[in-house]
């Protein structure tokens, strides 16, 4: 079994702050000698709002960003059920920059957690919407960083990214010119790995819009999460946490953007560890 070269042991810290992202002066991953004394957290234990509860049956929630924001952070999660809906960024009333469709198993175990990073805007607008089905309903909490909380999610992005290697960061080519979906892309993750993120960035491939599927699959073919991603501004990179926990688990993408149209570079890296024994590295056929 091939995995991330970064789970290896030689490659890693064995302590879970090794999973916390990493000092910003850091040139790479392979120098890696301190960490924050507190790791930076991507995700806000409170938000700034929170919509205890959005019902299903296509209910729409939108929310009015402040005009100074260029990141924001929202955080979907369901009481157990399926999760099903989209989240979108609109500038003015009809410039869609941002579209997030995903569909989970349970909102509650496999919630959907991303730092969406956009150009500053007047009238920026975030989205919500659930799914056709009304026994699906959501929960929804959205944070806008300060400017230094801002600052620092981009040096880590920045760190992660180029710190990645090229199994962990992967080039996606678009499909054929008659249409048909690109290429697929898979990353195989370790069993003492609970949660990954995920890194989408154009800004070494043509810095062009890109729209993607990703899945996380628990077995041949069984998705348990699964996303639509599309960002107008391919320079703009996009970071998400997917919750892995337990064993079997494969992530893969499929870019569904022409050849022409350009390519899509993304990155599967660690995000949080088991406290458990890692298990061997070893794959007996």
């Amino acid at each position: 079994m091939r995995v991330i070269s970064y789970f290896t042991a030689n490659a890693i810290l064995t302590t879970a702050a090794a999973f916390s992202p990493v000092n910003p002066s850091v040139a790479s991953r392979s120098s890696i000698t301190t960490l924050y004394s507190e790791p930076l957290q991507m995700f806000p234990t409170k938000y700034d709002s929170v919509l205890e509860r959005i019902e299903g049956g296509g209910t729409v929630k939108t929310c009015r960003l402040p005009d100074n924001a260029q990141r924001v952070i929202y955080k979907i999660e369901s009481f157990g059920r399926p999760l099903k809906g989209e989240v979108k960024l609109w500038y003015g009333p009809i410039r869609e920059v941002h579209t997030l469709k995903f569909n989970t198993e349970d909102g509650k175990n496999f919630p959907v957690e991303a730092v969406l990073k956009f150009k500053p805007q007047n009238g920026a607008t975030l989205k919500c919407m659930t799914s056709s089905d009304p026994n699906c309903p959501m929960k929804v909490s959205i944070s806008v960083p300060t400017p230094e909380q801002d600052k620092a999610l981009a040096k880590t992005a920045e760190t992660l990214w180029y710190g990645a290697d090229e199994i962990e960061k992967k080039i996606i080519q678009g499909g054929s010119t008659d249409g048909r979906a690109g290429a697929w892309v898979y990353w195989t993750i370790p069993d003492y790995v609970d949660s990954v993120q995920m890194l989408v960035w154009s800004i070494d491939t043509g810095k062009k819009s890109f729209k993607a599927d990703i899945e996380c699959l628990r077995g041949p073919n069984n998705q348990v999460q699964k996303y639509l991603l599309q960002c107008g501004g391919g320079n703009q990179p996009y970071h998400a946490v997917f919750q892995t926990p337990g064993q079997g688990w494969v992530i893969r993408a499929n870019n569904l953007k022409y050849l022409e149209d350009g390519k899509v570079q993304m990155a599967i890296l660690p995000y949080k560890e088991s406290k458990s024994a890692r298990t061997s590295q070893l794959d007996w056929n």
